[in-house]
């Protein structure tokens, strides 16, 4: 290995590890009472360190939501052809059960965020913006398949799987996510195979 990909990959490290310690400290103590002090003791760096990763609390925040949220949002077009297929469609379910038990820390902060105007202010428009190509794309699978409101069964499709990911975020041991997931598939499974217009 050299030492031009050693320093890379601590480089990586480094970042990671600073990132982790502000999902933690965010989720604990909330995102405007944590400090980027608190942030690099918490990752065992330099304070300035810190700043040399991200320009502000304000950047650290957005790089923790986006680059996680834009993970699970890109498995539905995973080979990047610029269209959804039933396969595709069905995998995002399946992996969000996955993505739900790793990103559980994560999803706590995201949703005391969501919830909170003034922090909410600072991702929405950016958030959106990262986010409209692909539900484009999910919009355009639903018309495709027939739907009458294509737009509406896209955010009916995330209010089930935001509703699933609420669940499980607040009761971990007892939220029956397998159950959630399989029924969910089931679903469209269902309407699917029945590829009517007007449904």
């Amino acid at each position: 290995m050299t030492d031009q990909s050693v320093n890379s990959s601590m480089r990586k490290n480094k970042k990671a590890k600073i990132l982790e310690s502000s999902l933690a400290l965010f989720s604990q103590k909330g995102y405007h009472a944590s400090t980027i002090e608190e942030i690099a003791k918490a990752a065992g760096v330099g304070k300035g360190s810190v700043y040399n990763y991200f320009e502000s609390k304000e950047s650290l925040l957005k790089a923790l939501i986006f680059e996680t949220i834009l993970e699970a949002v890109e498995w539905m077009d995973s080979d990047h052809d610029g269209v959804i297929t039933e396969q595709e469609f069905f995998q995002v379910i399946r992996k969000s059960k996955k993505w739900l038990i790793k990103n559980r820390k994560f999803l706590i902060l995201y949703y005391s965020i969501v919830t909170q105007p003034k922090v909410n202010i600072i991702l929405e428009k950016e958030l959106w913006q990262i986010l409209e190509p692909h539900m484009k794309k999910a919009e355009d699978f639903f018309r495709h398949h027939g739907f009458a409101d294509p737009v509406a069964e896209l955010r009916f499709f995330f209010a089930m799987l935001d509703g699933i990911s609420v669940n499980y975020v607040v009761d971990p041991n007892n939220f029956p996510l397998d159950h959630a997931v399989d029924r969910l598939i089931k679903y469209y499974e269902g309407l699917l195979q029945n590829d009517a217009p007007n449904r």
